[in-house]
């Protein structure tokens, strides 16, 4: 399957590298950068790996390990879309938007 991250995911992506850019160094934010595109590249072989949504049907959520981020992505066809990168500390919102 082909993993394709939509809109608000790639601006989450683009705002967490610039966060740990300036609040740590350029080598930290490519390593989370890394670890969340690896955690992503897996659902290409295995697109259930995730839990299903408890708020959104059709909706799965994987949590990247070793970091507080979860991944809310759908499976449509031949294709995983990642909808969000989204921080764990932050109030979820009651439905994923995509």
């Amino acid at each position: 399957m082909r993993i394709v991250w939509l809109v608000f995911a790639q601006r989450d992506l683009v705002s967490i590298a610039e966060y740990y850019r300036q609040a740590a160094d350029a080598d930290i934010s490519r390593h989370i950068m890394r670890t969340i595109v690896h955690s992503a590249s897996l659902l290409s072989d295995n697109p259930y790996l995730g839990r299903p949504s408890e708020s959104t049907d059709g909706v799965h959520e994987l949590h990247v390990p070793h970091l507080p981020y979860l991944l809310p992505y759908r499976v449509i066809d031949d294709r995983v879309e990642i909808l969000r990168v989204f921080h764990e500390s932050q109030d979820r919102p009651s439905a994923w938007q995509y």
